[in-house]
């Protein structure tokens, strides 16, 4: 490893890394411009910028643009019956540093978002699978902070920083298919009943150790600050206060994947168990002015494709997945028991490889302290329509089965989501 000295030089590089991206942006107007059908393979809608886009990465700074909108409505049920639309706008600039600096394995990683909308679930439904995964406030805020570093190969893999444990546990690629928050992007069950859980676009202090033992086996630890306050949409994400002292969240997680390779005669699949502890204290749902000290939970995934297309592109085919959430203390978790499941089908449809048609039903059962609320159960089916690799329109309807686990009448949600990146 070179010798640099960071203080200024850092700093410089940055900045001229920023103005060369305006600069390199402003004169793509100067290229000639690919067709509309050229458009439809680009991996972003706003393509290479004259190459510019390229030369960037080659040179270690990477951006990503994505915006993601639902608009949803429930013409029965619920509480009323209202239309609402929530969306995100996120960004992030990923900066190398080992292609910046000769600083072998490091990247900084940093990101902002803004959100807007109303939440359909609170306003018109009263359940607590939320209908919307867009929805997270109506705030500008800071997102992701930290830096990464990667040892032995790749291997090992360190992050401190601002962090959402939502990126690194208890997630799912099968997650990304559906609208409803129920588990895009984690499992509803481990956000009520852990609320220093953070999912993108809420961020902690946190530090988080990868380990790939094998090809196909993975463990991930983490530590992460469990003040929820710091999430409060007021601060805009800069809330940068550390207090350990008032609770940490810790979590561990180990994956396996099995025949990943797409040119492989078995069917892929990934099979996951975690658990949380947080040492925050809790109050009780009988007695808010009662507190208990310390809640812990279980969590396993099992993603498995069961039929694969012959002669397509290893991806169209019928996959199917599950997800059970356990937090066992009814004493204060909202949901002790949580039960998710669905599959989903790549290229149903000839001409169409690319689309995704995806069911799915979850279930919570409320805690027996919550008298009057049994279980919510929701069922989801969509169509998402990949209009090019960076554009795709999701058609959805869901039915919420007694909303908030009882006293509300049933509701059926259609909409769509839509989503683009730049």
């Amino acid at each position: 490893m070179k010798e640099h000295s960071v203080t200024g030089t850092v700093g410089m590089r940055l900045i001229v890394g920023a103005i060369a991206a305006c600069l390199c942006s402003g004169a793509v107007a100067q290229d000639a411009q690919p067709t509309e059908t050229d458009w439809l393979e680009w991996e972003t809608a706003t393509g290479d910028w004259g190459g510019a886009r390229t030369r960037l990465e080659d040179q270690g700074v990477t951006f990503s643009l994505n915006y993601t909108g639902d608009l949803l409505g429930n013409p029965t049920g619920g509480t009323s019956q209202e239309t609402a639309y929530a969306s995100g706008l996120y960004g992030s600039v990923v900066f190398d540093f080992e292609k910046l600096f000769d600083i072998k394995g490091l990247t900084l990683y940093a990101g902002a978002s803004i959100q807007q909308g109303r939440d359909l679930s609170v306003d018109a439904i009263g359940n607590i699978f939320g209908v919307a995964e867009a929805f997270a406030g109506a705030v500008a805020r800071l997102d992701q902070l930290y830096f990464e570093q990667s040892l032995f190969h790749d291997r090992l893999q360190i992050a401190v920083g601002r962090l959402a444990a939502g990126d690194d546990f208890a997630t799912a690629d099968s997650y990304d298919y559906y609208v409803s928050a129920a588990v895009n992007g984690n499992p509803t069950g481990i956000l009520e009943n852990f609320p220093s859980f953070t999912t993108p676009p809420y961020t902690q202090w946190g530090a988080r150790v990868k380990l790939a033992t094998t090809d196909n086996v993975s463990v991930v630890a983490g530590a992460y600050n469990a003040d929820p306050s710091v999430q409060d949409d007021d601060m805009h994400g800069v809330d940068f206060r550390f207090n350990p002292q008032d609770g940490v969240l810790y979590l561990a997680q180990i994956g396996v994947s099995t025949n990943q390779d797409s040119s492989s005669s078995w069917l892929r699949g990934r099979y996951v168990l975690g658990g949380v502890y947080d040492s925050s204290d809790y109050a009780y749902l009988s007695d808010s002015t009662r507190t208990k000290s310390g809640n812990y939970g279980f969590y396993a995934i099992a993603e498995q494709m069961l039929y694969r297309e012959a002669g397509g592109n290893g991806n169209q085919g019928l996959t199917a997945w599950a997800t059970v959430v356990v937090a066992p203390d009814q004493q204060i978790n909202t949901l002790p028991f949580s039960i998710y499941g669905g599959a989903y089908y790549t290229g149903l449809f000839d001409g169409r490889e690319n689309d995704v048609t995806a069911v799915a039903l979850y279930v919570g059962s409320f805690s027996e302290d919550l008298p009057g609320q049994s279980a919510e159960t929701v069922l989801e089916i969509n169509h998402r329509f990949q209009i090019s690799k960076s554009t795709y329109i999701t058609p959805d309807f869901q039915y919420v089965f007694r909303p908030n686990g009882g006293g509300i009448p049933d509701a059926a949600v259609f909409g769509f989501e839509a989503s683009i990146d730049f």
